[in-house]
């Protein structure tokens, strides 16, 4: 099967979905299929390269940053990438386009297949679900919506990456199905440290990585920190990533007073990130809203106990008491309490940590684009409607 994936982000641009992307792609490239990217270019970055047998070309957009783009920017990759995807689809002759974001990708992939007739399976990742974030981005769904809605009736398959988000998808559309494929995670590359690196009882190591954004609530493990320290143990507490919350969250740990105790590391590449999975004690994400988290899952196949908030996404991947702790949204002292008993307890941390690796291998990359081309198969031989739902998450 020849099969165009369309993403505004792919790596080093973006996060989780531009990670799903790749390695989806790189997957149905190990099955035999024919896969080529089309995304967003960025300083220092080539126009066209082959990432193994995945042929990736890059539209110039309006961007300052690689870790996120503003509406305006996203809105220059509707503009720059239509007219050559549609050349691209002309080219290459793909059975099928796999498109992820509902917006802004999603009008691309709209106008490749009103263009060409080349059917699209339409992949929601989150911020692009009405509803999600609704504080933060109402206006934004409220503005988009009429498209967003021409988007997702003209897709040959609706898949969202967790149950919670599917549902929500289907309040803005009702009756229409929408498939559930998770996120995977590369379980060689994020593997669990010997039992002989482990530090010792002496220093607690707390990771966290993504977007600093107040959705991801980093302040209140900052918070919970002095809490985390009573049990015993010196605590230190690594953040990987940046954002607009940086500065405020550099301010917080210095009234908080553990500025000493907060290492700012910025973003690593996939290689130093597994390392510092390797070199932590726990992982935390107390995110207000996620469609499913990469992070948590690399996580978990690091063999790290997780900390993170009781939301969809989150607890399709962590049971409570299983592979860590789920804590209500915006609790630091619930962060602080169960933080503080995985300190006291290493024996406890441990066997968290190993029940999260086995359930993180369910998890593969390969499993995940199986179904996605399982589906694409099926979008070919039925009409957009004709599927019925599936979720291919692990038991």
């Amino acid at each position: 099967m020849r099969i165009l994936a369309l993403n505004y982000e792919f790596p080093p641009l973006g996060g989780g979905a531009g990670n799903a992307t790749l390695n989806i792609c790189r997957e149905l490239d190990a099955l035999g299929q024919e896969v080529a990217v089309l995304t967003s270019h960025f300083q220092g970055l080539p126009r066209r390269e082959r990432i193994g047998g995945v042929e990736v070309h890059r539209v110039r957009v309006l961007r300052r940053r690689l870790d996120r783009s503003s509406p305006l920017e996203m809105g220059s990759f509707v503009l720059a990438a239509a007219l050559p995807a549609a050349s691209l689809a002309r080219r290459l002759r793909p059975d099928v386009l796999h498109v992820y974001f509902g917006i802004p990708t999603g009008p691309v992939g709209l106008f490749v297949h009103l263009l060409t007739g080349v059917p699209y399976l339409l992949s929601l990742r989150g911020g692009d679900v009405p509803g999600f974030l609704k504080d933060e981005l109402a206006w934004v769904h409220r503005l988009t919506g009429p498209l967003t809605r021409a988007v997702w009736g003209q897709a040959a398959a609706v898949v969202a990456n967790s149950q919670g988000l599917g549902a929500l998808a289907q309040r803005s559309l009702p009756g229409r199905p929408v498939h559930v494929i998770p996120n995977g995670v590369d379980t060689r590359r994020f593997r669990p440290a010997p039992e002989h690196a482990n530090p010792g009882p002496g220093v607690f190591r707390i990771l966290s990585a993504g977007r600093l954004v107040e959705q991801k609530g980093v302040r209140y493990v900052i918070e919970a920190l002095p809490q985390v320290a009573a049990a015993g143990r010196r605590v230190e507490f690594a953040i990987v990533g940046s954002g607009p919350s940086e500065e405020s969250l550099r301010r917080l740990a210095q009234e908080v007073g553990v500025a000493g105790q907060v290492c700012f590391l910025g973003w690593l590449d996939r290689e130093e990130l597994a390392a510092r999975y390797r070199a932590s004690d726990a992982f935390v994400l107390p995110s207000f809203e996620e469609g499913m988290p990469n992070v948590v899952l690399e996580a978990m196949a690091s063999g790290l106990p997780i900390v993170t908030t009781d939301i969809y996404g989150n607890r399709e991947l962590v049971r409570d008491g299983e592979q860590g702790f789920l804590v209500p949204p915006g609790d630091a002292a619930a962060v602080g309490a169960a933080l503080a008993r995985l300190a006291a307890d290493p024996d406890l941390a441990r066997s968290l940590g190993r029940q999260a690796r086995q359930r993180a291998e369910g998890f593969s990359w390969g499993k995940v684009a199986q179904a996605y081309l399982d589906l694409s198969e099926k979008a070919l031989a039925a009409p957009p409607a004709g599927a019925a739902h599936r979720s291919v998450l692990p038991e």
